[in-house]
């Protein structure tokens, strides 16, 4: 009995470290700072201080620019979870909302396009094609995601 209780224990406690070590570090506390992305992004482009400060400035107005349209986004798609789960769906009124994310994503793609050519801008031949060569690979904390981007966060201020 006492070992069926051992083996039982033991197989869950496999699964339970199995889970945490499949989620990555990120759920695992974060990233070491030898880890973090945006720390690896600065060191291979070796940007000088005043490029790092630029940035950040950019960073921070498109973050201004983009949270109102992203805030939009999930006040219409909270609307448009309503209107499916209606007993009788309004599909003109579906369709129209669905239209209108398209729209608010649009507008963030068009932004982060921009605001990415504008960090582009701030760095030097060689940075620009290494930060090139990583594209939209590089969607990492601080650095941005598809549904809206958060934009090039700062390489001394992380979080």
């Amino acid at each position: 009995m006492k070992r069926v209780r051992n083996l039982l224990l033991m197989g869950v406690l496999l699964i339970t470290v199995s889970t945490a070590m499949a989620q990555g570090p990120r759920f695992r506390g974060g990233y070491n700072n030898a880890m973090q992305p945006n720390r690896m992004l600065c060191t291979q482009l070796n940007l000088t201080a005043e490029q790092e400060q630029k940035i950040d400035d950019l960073r921070i107005k498109h973050l201004n620019e983009v949270t109102a349209l992203q805030n939009e986004m999930n006040e219409k798609y909270a609307r448009l979870r309503t209107l499916e789960s209606a007993n009788k769906p309004d599909m003109d009124a579906i369709n129209k909302t669905i239209d209108e994310i398209s729209s608010l994503k649009t507008q963030l793609m068009k932004k982060s396009a921009a605001h990415r050519a504008e960090v582009a801008s701030l760095l030097t031949d060689e940075q620009r094609v290494l930060f090139n060569s990583r594209g939209r690979g590089m969607r990492m904390k601080g650095y941005g995601r598809m549904r809206g981007g958060r934009g090039l966060g700062s390489c001394m201020n992380n979080y």
